[in-house]
């Protein structure tokens, strides 16, 4: 089986198919959506072992069941999330999507309608956003961190008046409609969302706080981070009711401007916009009769 994993690098590989677990389900990936989880993986922010299997959010096709898991999800198409609360992150702590045939806990699967666009890949982001305005009550908020999921939540807490503001970690990086901070030493924030990898962020979070602050840390791993400062909120990606609509209200400016497509996996990470969709099938089998095969 094609996969792409990492292994002293992220590579194509002919690996064993793995089985399927009691609450798991065989999916047939269709496409995978590659973020800074990639990025992460590949600039060494993120360590995971060697020969996982990576992807960690994705459309496929159920081909199997696990003999715990409703039998009557064969054949239908789902969306994968980056997290499982009974295993951890998906292609991060257990095997990913970027393989012919993946298997993936039950609990980390959202079932989908017929003619669904490709704005469903954005639910695991759009469901951390929401989760964050929730919390969020006229407070003055920061976001660290300028990609999917910090400008999909800016926008949510934009649109429900929320004074928020947010600071690249990007070195000259532009970013056009938004209220953004140059320099972290101008003030202080009630509420600090830390929507980047990069440990230097969670090492000044506490600093950039009011006395009475919070920090909030989304999280796509039970292992990461690693620590985390005090007046941490912890938010995994996890089904919502209403979601779907919610991502298909996504405008189409802002998926254009912050997604790209490849047919090629190993060309698109890291990725040249904040993420690319790309045809796993096809991009598997470019990989199977090349030299990059052992």
């Amino acid at each position: 089986m094609i996969s792409i994993i990492f292994n002293q690098g992220i590579i194509p590989k002919d690996v064993v198919e793995r089985p399927i677990n009691n609450d798991f389900v065989l999916v047939s990936p269709d496409k995978v959506l590659l973020t800074f989880i990639e990025n992460s993986v590949y600039l060494g922010l993120l360590w995971v072992r060697p020969w996982t299997i990576l992807g960690s959010i994705g459309i496929g096709k159920i081909e199997a069941v696990g003999v715990d898991v409703d039998p009557t999800l064969q054949g239908k198409n789902v969306l994968i999330l980056p997290y499982s609360k009974k295993y951890g992150g998906i292609g991060t702590e257990i095997d990913g999507l970027l393989a012919e045939k993946a298997v993936i806990p039950d609990d980390a699967i959202v079932t989908l309608p017929e003619n669904t666009s490709d704005k469903v890949l954005l639910y695991p982001f759009v469901s951390i956003a929401t989760q964050i305005v929730d919390l969020v009550k006229g407070e003055k908020v920061l976001i660290i961190g300028s990609g999917l999921l910090g400008l999909l939540t800016y926008q949510y807490l934009l649109d429900s008046s929320i004074d928020v503001s947010i600071y690249t970690d990007i070195p000259g990086k532009k970013i056009q409609g938004v209220k953004e901070v140059k320099n972290l030493e101008e003030g202080k924030w009630d509420i600090v969302i830390l929507s980047t990898m990069r440990g230097w962020a969670r090492y000044i979070a506490e600093r950039l706080i009011t006395e009475d602050g919070r920090i909030i840390v989304p999280v796509f791993m039970n292992t990461w981070p690693p620590t985390l400062p005090s007046r941490s909120i912890r938010i995994y990606p996890k089904k919502m009711d209403g979601l779907l609509q919610k991502t298909e209200k996504i405008s189409d400016k802002f998926f254009s401007e912050n997604i790209a497509y490849s047919d090629d996996i190993l060309s698109s990470i890291p990725t040249p916009k904040n993420g690319v969709i790309v045809n796993v099938k096809k991009a598997l089998a470019s990989y199977a009769n090349s030299s990059f095969i052992t």
